[in-house]
């Protein structure tokens, strides 16, 4: 049997693009592929991916490559109209991974063993890719070089953790800049951002590991599946680094996703440690991103969750950086990355911090990436007019990681947030 014989007579639309889905070629575009027979090797298992027209394919993956298969053990169904969205070059921002499609953000569903979808995500990612030839098409960049960047341990105590060391690193020099990377990951997200420190002249650019996290050990009165995370521990920790630092003035702070909302925490519980704040990818709170397969025995956690979080970047971002940020979340502790995201799910409200922030808060910038799907730039926008000292401005070329998947694009983007601080813009927003 031949992988022809497995794909669904192809239905006309004539609302589809020239480059429609291209469902007869696939099996042999994953072949060739180096990326997906890496992600293949050691899979034996049998998937669909159908458009409610009719129109899908059946394939086998064993062995390290691609035949025609029967009876999938799971089928990914979207509408046609959404299959086009994933496969395109150039995807509406939201709608850009089959995950944006599924329930309950889109009407999209897995059929049959969701389990099995979980440990092989990866395969249908790649595929989609390939499927709109998205892969050719991106945009590299060089990397630079981080030769000037020092990095050194300070030691802090934090309750209930105790005491723990906690990696810095450091580039430039100046008026400081305070770096918190995302869940589950470490300050290696803004090594691209290192390597731009000549855009940032008479700023010293500074990035930390929470405990748990990176080279920054779990601490040394805890076990190490005694990792938790919330509002008090998370900006307690962040206030401790920052005085064991020993900086010369308060710093701006900047964070994403989980740590977009724990800089705004830090300017309603420690604003007089702070001289402002640069959050991105936050909304008044968040839903939908925790879920059993984070830290379930079943799935492979350093391909699970790299893969629930690629997605939400910027096709357009250079893949270089794309897949550094893969390559991050492949390498986290075991369970952290769940806990992490059970801070940022139940931990953070802006109710319970906003009466806080009516008085003497420092100046806060509110920056949204338009092609993330789990905190849309319209969620940022609710949060800045909730609050006085915010200004809000759109990143439209970046996604939910926009300080690592495209640096120089951040750069310029985080240029403006300082100058805004220093300037003590007035409370509005900026469309």
């Amino acid at each position: 049997m031949t992988a022809e014989n497995r794909v669904f007579a192809a239905s006309t639309h004539e609302s589809d693009p020239p480059t429609s889905l291209r469902w007869h070629s696939l099996p042999a575009m994953l072949n060739t592929d180096h990326e997906f027979l890496a992600l293949a090797e050691g899979v034996d298992t049998t998937f669909a991916l159908t458009s409610r027209d009719g129109t899908g394919i059946v394939m086998r993956v064993a062995g390290g490559g691609v035949d025609a298969g029967d009876d999938p053990v799971f089928n990914v169904e979207l509408d046609h109209a959404d299959w086009l969205e994933a496969a395109s070059q150039s995807p509406t921002p939201g709608t850009q991974h089959v995950l944006a499609h599924l329930a309950p953000r889109g009407t999209g569903t897995v059929l049959g063993d969701t389990t099995v979808f979980a440990q092989h995500v990866q395969l249908v990612r790649r595929a989609v890719e390939m499927l709109s030839n998205r892969a050719a098409a991106t945009r590299e960049r060089a990397s630079g070089s981080l030769a000037a960047v020092t990095g050194r341990y300070v030691r802090i105590d934090v309750d209930p953790w105790g005491a723990c060391d906690v990696f810095v690193e450091t580039v430039g020099s100046g008026r400081p800049v305070l770096l918190l990377h995302t869940a589950g990951a470490d300050g290696r997200q803004y090594h691209g951002l290192f390597t731009l420190a000549e855009l940032f002249p008479g700023r010293q650019l500074i990035a930390f590991d929470l405990p748990w996290h990176g080279r920054s050990n779990p601490s040394y009165e805890s076990d190490n599946l005694d990792y938790s995370l919330t509002s008090e521990s998370y900006t307690a920790c962040v206030a401790a680094v920052i005085s064991a630092l020993d900086l010369p003035e308060p710093p701006v702070i900047v964070g994403a996703s989980m740590a977009g909302a724990a800089v705004i925490e830090m300017a309603a519980r420690h604003p007089s440690s702070i001289a402002g704040v640069v959050s991105c990818q936050a909304g008044p709170r968040v839903a939908n991103r925790h879920n059993a397969w984070q830290r379930s025995p079943l799935v492979n956690q350093t391909l699970f969750v790299p893969e629930w979080t690629c997605g939400l970047m910027s096709p357009h971002s250079p893949k270089i950086d794309r897949d550094r940020v893969w390559w991050g979340y492949s390498q986290g502790g075991f369970g952290v990355y769940e806990r992490d995201i059970r801070y940022y799910t139940d931990c953070w409200d802006i109710d319970n911090v906003r009466e806080m922030l009516e008085n003497e808060a420092p100046p806060i910038v509110l920056m949204s990436g338009a092609y993330d799907y789990s905190v849309p730039s319209a969620a940022t926008r609710e949060l800045a007019a909730q609050i006085p000292s915010a200004i809000y401005r759109p990143m439209p070329e970046l996604g939910h990681f926009p300080h690592a998947e495209n640096p120089p694009v951040f750069a310029q983007h985080l240029a403006w947030a300082l100058a805004a601080i220093d300037a003590a813009a007035v409370p509005g927003t900026e469309d």
